[in-house]
């Protein structure tokens, strides 16, 4: 299998980490298909798996260059690598799939994550070019429930989309907080809120602060630690001086390393994270790693009821969903967190226990795998669930 991808590691991101941990705990002989990063070549190096860097989609822009680049990269990769199906991580370039399959009969798959399907169905040309990719491939992966259902509007079979939810890599368990972290950002006694994203508009960053003068009046020592770098960060900062909140406010800043990121999870009372869709561009949250990051924690998190969110965190089981335009209810949920330290230990070991059981790469990696498998053999998978509906349905019946 051959998975082309316009975003990989060491690059930073969901789909990087979903796509590079797939890879790593597959079973199968795959081959990945990635731009260059910095430092891609000691990344490269200690995978299991073969990594072929191409000099496209530099800094992760799209363009008509870039994708010729990638299509005859491919083109040469299949041929020398004997590909038996490709995957393809972003659906434009599925594009170069599709023209395959019409052309070589080659088959392929394509990897949706809600944003990316979203986007295009208000702009009807690239709506147009996203149905033919999706409805000629083989199978198309989907991160999550919500996500299919948006790949289904595209009028795609359900019988041909497989869920393949993202996951975490390990499960770090409850560990004490860190004592230099705890000086360098004045945390001593602070009931910390925490978020851990790139600092984009659905991320809901801004209507934490927004809620943080609530939050304040009700525990007085809390303190929203956001870890990440992007776009929104101005915004947010001015947003701080305009609520009057700057003091509880600590602007960490990007971690390029998992270990420091997980020493923040660690840090926290509360993860919390309020994405929100954006209608009008398409943006949303697929799923939402990140709360599976806190819940391999032993961290209780308030979620933003949106997108597939309400499929990685469940309402008062393995976490809170607030409405996450609804400042009052971010309000209530982080007072109810604070108030009752019995219902935050429940929630984090459920959660935690939840995560163990179903969102380790080493189980995610076998679902991917049967994907895999099934797309290599697409005409003898299908005969064989018609097979076995067709001996059920003709077994004697017995005499009365």
């Amino acid at each position: 299998m051959l998975l082309v991808t316009g975003v990989f590691l060491p690059g930073i991101g969901g789909m990087q980490n979903y796509y590079s941990h797939l890879c790593k705990n597959s079973g199968q002989n795959v081959t990945v298909l990635a731009p260059h990063y910095e430092g891609d070549e000691q990344f490269d190096a200690k995978q299991p798996y073969r990594i072929i860097r191409g000099d496209f989609f530099r800094d992760e822009k799209v363009n008509v260059t870039s994708w010729i680049k990638l299509f005859r990269k491919t083109n040469r990769v299949i041929k020398q690598e004997k590909i038996e199906v490709t995957m393809y991580g972003y659906i434009l370039i599925g594009l170069i799939g599709w023209i395959f399959n019409v052309l070589f009969g080659r088959k392929y798959m394509v990897s949706t994550h809600g944003k990316d399907v979203l986007e295009f169905k208000h702009i009807p040309v690239l709506s147009m070019i996203a149905k033919m990719i999706l409805k000629r491939a083989h199978r198309v992966v989907a991160n999550s429930q919500y996500t299919k259902r948006i790949v289904m509007s595209y009028g795609v079979s359900p019988h041909k989309i497989d869920i393949v939810n993202p996951g975490v890599a390990s499960i770090p368990g409850k560990k004490e907080k860190n004592q230099d972290l705890i000086e360098k950002y004045k945390l001593e006694n602070k009931f910390v809120l925490l978020s851990v994203s790139r600092l984009v508009r659905r991320k809901g960053h801004d209507k934490v602060i927004e809620a943080l003068p609530g939050i304040v009046r009700a525990v007085p020592n809390a303190v929203y630690v956001i870890v990440g770098d992007g776009p929104e960060r101005e915004r947010l900062e001015q947003l701080a001086i305009t609520h009057n909140v700057g003091e509880h406010i600590v602007f960490v800043g990007k971690l390029g390393d998992e270990k420091e990121v997980e020493h923040f999870y660690h840090l926290c009372d509360v993860f919390i994270m309020v994405s929100r869709q954006l209608k009008v561009k398409g943006d949303v949250e697929g799923f939402g790693i990140v709360y599976l990051e806190a819940a391999s924690c032993v961290k209780p998190v308030i979620a933003g009821d949106s997108g597939g969110v309400s499929e990685a965190v469940l309402h008062q089981k393995t976490g809170l969903l607030v409405d996450p335009l609804h400042r009052d209810g971010i309000v209530d949920a982080v007072t109810t967190m604070h108030a009752d330290p019995a219902l935050r230990d429940r929630i984090a070991q459920q959660a935690y226990e939840r995560v163990t059981r179903q969102f380790t790469y080493s189980i995610l990696a076998k679902q991917f795998d049967q994907v895999i498998e099934k797309a290599c053999d697409v005409e003898g998978y299908y005969k064989g669930i018609i097979g076995r509906r067709t001996s059920k349905q003709s077994k004697p019946r017995l005499p009365i």
